[in-house]
């Protein structure tokens, strides 16, 4: 039989054609209906692939998660030691800077006394420096006069 039943049928009455017309309705409208049911199967298979795909990106990065979370733990003690360990320079520093102060403070009437020294002999160096120029040039004068002397002594 064809698909088509709403062919005149020789001998039929009204009420059976709206019957067929009405079944051949039902009929177009269940082939759309399982059309989109197919097509809802694929979509929902589309979205049941990309939900395992996902829940497995979702696990890598849980994954990926632990692991940051772990090396964050890890620079955190890293961190801490590192911190332990300025604080023993800062002290180790702090107790040098006492000493050198300390020292300083011992070594302060020597450096004094030394530049007392140093000063007095600066002194004395610049009246010995004095004295030698004026030897210098008395030397000079008296050269000159015995010059003059051995001048006149010797014709």
């Amino acid at each position: 039989m064809s698909e088509d039943f709403t062919k005149e049928l020789p001998g039929a009455s009204p009420f059976e054609k709206r019957v067929l017309a009405e079944l051949a309705a039902l009929h177009s409208g269940e082939q759309r209906i399982l059309t989109e049911l197919a097509a809802l199967h694929k979509g929902e298979q589309r979205i049941l692939t990309e939900l395992v795909t996902l829940r497995g990106e979702v696990k890598e990065i849980r994954g990926d998660v632990t692991d940051l979370r772990r090396e964050v733990t890890e620079l955190r003690i890293h961190q801490t030691a590192m911190a332990k360990n300025i604080a023993a320079l800062d002290q180790r520093l702090t107790s040098l800077e006492e000493k050198v102060d300390s020292r300083l403070q011992e070594t302060r009437p020597i450096w004094e006394a030394v530049k007392a020294q140093i000063e007095k002999l600066d002194e004395k160096f610049s009246i010995f420096i004095r004295d030698l120029y004026d030897i210098r040039g008395d030397l000079s004068l008296y050269n000159k006069r015995l010059g003059v002397l051995e001048s006149r002594v010797l014709p």
